[in-house]
C-alpha cells in the first residue's frame, strides 16, 4: 500500500492546474502575486518563482534573490536571472561558510573566479577521498 499524497491547502493548485495557470498568455501580477505567496507559504520556493516571474512582482523576486544569498542556494539564483559576478561571489562566500561545496563551486565558476573554483573543487575532491578511505576501513 503507497501513502496517500497529502492534499493541497485551499487555493494552491495542484500541478495540472500550476501549469495551465503558467501557460496563459494574460494572468494577472496580482494573481501571479497570490499564488506565488501561497507556494512561498508551503515553503516550495521554485513554484513561488515562477509565479512571480511569470507576473514580473520585482519585490518578491529581490526576496527570492536576498534568501538565495543568505542560504548559499546557487540554484535558485541562477533560476531568478542573469546575476553580476559581485553577486556570484558573494553566494559563493556565503555557500562556502555553509560548507555548500557545490553551490559555492558553480558560483564561482559563474562568476569567473577560476582560482577559487579549482580550490572548492579541490576541497570536494577532498572530501571524496576522505569519504572513501573511510568506507575501505
Amino acid at each position: 500500500m503507497s501513502p496517500e499524497t497529502p492534499a493541497l491547502p485551499s487555493g494552491v493548485p495542484n500541478c495540472l492546474k500550476k501549469r495551465q495557470l503558467l501557460n496563459e498568455k494574460m494572468l494577472s501580477s496580482a494573481l501571479c502575486l497570490d499564488y506565488g505567496l501561497k507556494f512561498l507559504e508551503l515553503g516550495w520556493r521554485e513554484d513561488a518563482l515562477e509565479f512571480f516571474q511569470k507576473g514580473e512582482v520585482t519585490e518578491e523576486l529581490e526576496k527570492l534573490k536576498a534568501y538565495s544569498l543568505e542560504t548559499g542556494d546557487a540554484f535558485l539564483l541562477a533560476r531568478i536571472g542573469k546575476q553580476e559576478p559581485e553577486v556570484w561571489r558573494q553566494l559563493a562566500d556565503r555557500a562556502l561558510s555553509l560548507g555548500k561545496l557545490h553551490f559555492a563551486r558553480r558560483a564561482f565558476e559563474v562568476a569567473g573566479d577560476a582560482d577559487k573554483t579549482a580550490m572548492v573543487a579541490g576541497l570536494i575532491a577532498g572530501q571524496a577521498r576522505t569519504s572513501d578511505e573511510a568506507v575501505d576501513n
